[in-house]
Formats: C-alpha cells, structure tokens, sequence
C-alpha cells in the first residue's frame, strides 16, 4: 500500500510583530516517527517591556523531553516567565519533543508583555584612607619632610574633607604651631591629594607624627609616621703625669667617646707633643716627629677607646699636650690637653782641698772649697760653714760670698741661687798652732737638703 501524500507545510503564523515585541517559532520541516527534534522561540524586545510570559503547547503527537531555559509544565502547556527585557534584548527558547505519531504536528505560542518605564538612582559610599610618610632616621637640626596622601577609596564624594597633622614633641613647624589644619574640600570617588608637610628634627629620640582625615559624610581616618632622631657626637679627654723630673717618661691617657645615637667610622685621633718634649712610644699610632695619629675605623655608639702615649722633656717647665678627634669627615670634632709641669733636679757636689799639706807649726796653708750644681734646676739657698780644730787656726777667707772668720770657725754668707752646672768657690787661710793630725769640717746646707752635707779634709 502506497504511502499517504505529505501534507504542506503550515508556515501561518510563525512570525508576531507588535510596538513592544517580536518573537518568531521555527520547527524542522520534517523529522521520522520516534525521533527527537528540537524546535525554538526566539522574543526580542522592540521597547523596554516587564512581566514578560511565554506559553507553548506541545501539539498532539507528540511528548515533551526538556527545554533550555526549564520550562514551567501543566499538562501540554509550556510556559517561561522572562521578567524585564530592555529594548534589543533577545531570549531564545529551545524545546525538545519526540514525535510519536505520523502527521503533522502544529502548535502555537504565545507571549505576554506590558510596556515598562524605569529611571534609577544611584547609592554610593565615600570611604577615606590617609597615607603618611617620611625619612624613618633624621638628624637633630635637620628639616624633617613627609608627605600625607588622603584618598577617596569610595563610590560617592567625600564632602568637606579636612587632614589635621598634629605636631609630636622633638619637631617643630615654622609656624610655631602644634596642630596644622589643611582644607582640601570634596574629594571624588577614586580622587586623592597630597599635602607636604615640612618639620625641623628639635629634640633626641622617636617622634610619631600623627595626620588624621575627616568629612562630614565620610568619617574619620588617622596614619602616622615615626622618625628616630638622632645626634652624632664625639668626645675626647685625656689625663697624664701631673709633675715629672725632665728627661724621666711621662705617661698619658686618651679616651675616644662615642656620646652620639649613630656609629662612626674612619675617626681619627692626632696628638701634638709641645715643644721641648719628644714622644717615646704611642702604641698602635703612626709617629711623624711629634706627631702621634691613630685611625679607628668603627667606633659603635656609647662605646669608648683608649689610647696611650708616653713623652718626655729635655728642658723644665709646664708643657701641655693637647690631643684631638675628627670623625663624620671633620663635621665632628674636639679636643683635650693634659698638662705636665716638669722640673729640673739639683745636684750638689761639694770639694775640699788644702795646699801645702803636711805643714810645719807656724806655717801656712789654704782650703779652697767648691760646690758645683751638677743637676738640671737651680739650688737655692747655699750655705758654708768651716769648723776647725785645735791644731790649726783660721786667719782669713774669701771667694764666692763674704765670710765671718773667727780662730775655729768660718761662716760664709748665703749663695741665694746656684745655677744648673754652675759652680762657686770660697778659699781660707790658716796656720798650724800645733802638732797633729787636724780634721777641717766643712758643712753645706741649701734648700734642696734635707739635712746639712759635711766634707772633712785631713791636714
């Protein structure tokens, strides 16, 4: 039996056009008994439309398998509720049947809009963020820079904005002020401002410089900074032999002194021996003549060095040694001294001689008597006595200093000074009066004995 003529396709109503919309339906032409097809809706929006609902049955002959988007089922009713389209917006609708009889399968979509009027407002937020920033070490003195950036980070403006900087103790603006004030007014979304703010580093130690941010619809918001400020320093003292004898050593101490809050490096220390003087040692120095230079190379603060020096004199006197420190390449400085009086030492010798000896009685000789300042300072105060026994008598002296001659003694007057390798002589005439072995004592008194010298002389 020959097949049934295929019908013609019906192509009516495919296609709906309105004011607000258009949506066209499209099915494959033909497709086998048992087999899966799948056909579309297509809706655009020709204006701006809401509560927007499309319905589709499934035709007789036919079983529903799915749908992209899901469609709402009830019973042969397909149904997608597709909300607001604004105008030029698409939805495609895809559906999945079986075809379970010969035929052909038709059926009709609808859809369902109303016309839409929208406006919007839009909410926003202001969010401010401040950023503070500056040198984390400055010296004492110096000017201290730091920049405040205050930022919007939000989606409205930030109204009225103003940054306050509150100055800490150890800065100071030239102002004299302790609270600067910066009005930067509306700050728009993602907009910022920088604002410099220029201190002068015043007093030792960590300063926290605090900025703080406000708006009248955004808060407050604070940041700060901290600068440890410091002051390099150096000092020098030295100490030494108060009082020494010329041509004995002399020793001195020096002691470097780190008093700043950093550490230095290449210090250099130079010690200047005076005049007169000559340096006999200065361990771990290079000597030049009179010269005497260390080079420390790190000197760590608070920490301390000591150095030794030991000179010596070839003359008498107060002779200061001064000494002196650089560092920071020379901005750094200072120095010290130690002064040592250095004396000269008398040394007295005393000579007693008679010529002629041995005598007869009645006759006479003479006694020359000399001292000699053999040392390196002046002796003061020289004083002759000369004492004679029964077997001779004085009868005349004479020399350095005027004499008061008696039968046993002889008292010369005071040498006031006797300069260093100088040398005084006094003579006496005498006769022997009897026989014997005669002892002339002759004592020396002067300033610098502690007690009288006494030289005898056998006649």
């Amino acid at each position: 039996m020959a097949p049934a003529p295929r019908p013609a396709a019906n192509t009516t109503c495919s296609e709906v056009r309105t004011d607000l919309l258009h949506m066209t339906k499209v099915m494959p032409s033909e497709v086998s008994l048992g087999q899966e097809f799948m056909y579309e809706l297509n809706a655009t929006a020709l204006d701006c439309i809401g509560d927007t609902v499309v319905t589709d049955l499934v035709p007789d002959g036919a079983s529903y398998v799915r749908s992209e988007p899901g469609a709402q089922v009830s019973g042969n009713a397909l149904s997608w509720n597709l909300g607001n389209l604004d105008a030029g917006q698409s939805q495609k609708i895809k559906v999945w049947l079986r075809a379970d009889k010969e035929g052909t399968l038709y059926s009709c979509a609808t859809i369902h809009a109303l016309p839409r009027v929208c406006a919007s407002t839009f909410v926003g937020k202001p969010l401010l963020a401040i950023e503070k920033s500056g040198p984390t070490r400055a010296m004492l003195g110096s000017q201290v820079d730091y920049n405040v950036v205050v930022r919007n980070n939000g989606t409205s403006v930030a109204k009225n904005v103003v940054v306050t900087d509150m100055v800490p103790d150890g800065l100071a603006h030239s102002s004299g002020n302790k609270t600067l004030t910066f009005n930067v007014g509306d700050l728009a979304p993602n907009a910022s401002k920088t604002i410099p703010v220029s201190l002068k580093a015043t007093g030792r130690g960590r300063s926290c410089n605090t900025a703080e941010a406000s708006s009248s619809n955004a808060g407050k918001t604070s940041a700060e900074a901290c600068t440890e400020i410091v002051q390099p320093g150096v000092s020098i003292a030295k100490s030494g032999t108060a009082e020494q004898f010329i041509g004995r050593p002399a020793d001195y101490e020096i002691v470097v002194t780190n008093t700043g809050d950093t550490d230095l490096a290449n210090v250099t220390v130079t010690d200047n021996a005076p005049a007169g003087t000559r340096i006999l040692a200065a361990p771990g120095a290079t000597v030049n003549g009179a010269q005497a230079v260390w080079q420390i190379s790190s000197l760590p603060k608070g920490e301390k060095r000591s150095l030794s020096l030991k000179l010596t004199s070839g003359s008498a006197g107060n002779k200061c040694n001064g000494v002196s420190v650089a560092a920071a390449n020379g901005s750094l400085r200072d120095s010290a001294e130690a002064c040592t009086i250095w004396k000269g030492q008398a040394a007295l010798l005393i000579e007693l001689v008679d010529d002629p000896d041995p005598l007869g009685v009645g006759e006479s000789t003479t006694y020359t008597i000399r001292v000699t300042n053999q040392g390196s300072s002046d002796a003061a105060n020289i004083k002759i006595k000369a004492n004679f026994e029964a077997e001779i008598s004085a009868s005349s002296a004479g020399g350095a200093s005027t004499a008061t001659v008696t039968d046993k003694l002889v008292d010369f007057a005071v040498i006031p000074i006797l300069a260093p390798k100088q040398r005084v002589e006094w003579t006496i005439s005498a006769k022997a009066v009897s026989t014997g072995d005669h002892r002339l004592k002759v004592e020396m008194t002067s300033r610098l004995l502690r007690s009288p010298v006494t030289e005898e002389e056998s006649t």
